[in-house]
């Protein structure tokens, strides 16, 4: 029995499209959802064209205390990749989100869930700067039943630890290893886009640490705990918070007390973000004389930083222009 010339061909692109078929990724393009808008910024420029990233905060809104809405649950339903800050950053908003949003993949601990802080260096909090806060795991430091019957120290890190630009270059190592998992077949691409990036950022940070280090041992107070690893770096001289506990607001008898400590020590800075409540920070300087500077703590429009590396461009920028015209 003879085949047609016809019917051979049709064979043959039926074949063939089961090959494409079979050879393509399970996705064209990946859903990939951070917490924060610095994580998304990474991915953005790891990933390019090959996923749509998204962030489900904004850089203004206060990281700590995000509304929920019903469209949260709907993007997470829909997502491939979720990255977290981690280290309670999201605790009082992202696991009803989650629960709302049924998508396991997702969860901790499954393929699609990624913390890419595994190696930074963090920040521990002391005890009396987490007490009774709303905005972290109870009990973190009294511990928990070890498998040997023990107690084991449980230590919160501060999750701020974006804000010092050398983790920006760890988060952007775990962001590439996890997009290498989930897409093999453009690994090539992925890595390719790390060594750009890490080469940037590298020759960004020799430029701001070169900038910083006329102001090393210069006093300044913040509102929050989110420029610390800032702070670390560049050996600042750090002289007390506005918050004298984490996210909360500070009695009248405390703002006295740092005013105070703010005229003895001859602090000249007080540093804060867009999110956190400026009445206070405006009040102390106007009492003491301080500056005050607002920084842009994240990326996006609504704070005026385009990606990661312009973030610390604007935020070095202005703070070396400002405590050199302190100086």
């Amino acid at each position: 029995m003879k085949v047609s010339r016809g019917l051979k061909i049709l064979c043959r692109l039926v074949m063939l499209s089961f090959l494409v078929l079979w050879a393509a990724p399970s996705w064209a393009k990946m859903n990939i959802l951070a917490s924060f808008p610095q994580d998304a910024a990474i991915v953005k420029a790891i990933a390019k064209d090959k996923a749509d990233v998204k962030s489900l905060t904004l850089a203004s809104q206060d990281p700590h205390a995000i509304q929920l809405k019903p469209n949260l649950a709907v993007m997470l339903n829909r997502t491939d990749l979720l990255i977290v800050n981690g280290q309670d950053m999201e605790l009082a908003w992202l696991p009803t989100a989650l629960t709302n949003a049924r998508n396991a993949k997702i969860l901790e601990g499954a393929p699609g869930y990624l913390n890419p802080s595994e190696g930074v260096e963090l920040i521990a909090y002391s005890p009396e700067e987490l007490l009774s806060t709303p905005f972290f795991t109870t009990n973190i430091i009294a511990g928990t039943q070890s498998a040997g019957g023990g107690r084991v120290s449980v230590v919160r890190g501060n999750h701020h630890y974006w804000l010092d630009p050398a983790n920006g270059l760890i988060v952007a190592r775990n962001i590439t290893a996890k997009l290498v998992e989930m897409d093999p077949q453009n690994a090539n691409f992925y890595q390719n886009n790390l060594q750009q990036f890490e080469a940037t950022l590298k020759e960004h940070i020799t430029k701001w640490d070169a900038m910083m280090e006329p102001l090393k041992g210069t006093p300044i107070v913040t509102y929050h705990r989110d420029w610390i690893y800032l702070i670390k770096r560049h050996d600042l001289k750090h002289m007390g918070y506005i918050e004298p506990r984490e996210t909360i607001p500070p009695s009248a008898a405390e703002v006295a007390a740092l005013v105070q400590k703010i005229k003895a020590q001859k602090v000249r800075l007080i540093l804060t973000s867009p999110w956190q409540n400026l009445r206070i920070p405006k009040e102390i300087a106007r009492q003491t004389g301080v500056t005050h500077l607002v920084l842009p703590s994240s990326v996006g429009e609504d704070v005026g930083v385009k990606d990661y590396i312009d973030l610390f461009d604007v935020v070095y920028g202005k703070l070396t222009s400002t405590l050199k015209g302190l100086k």
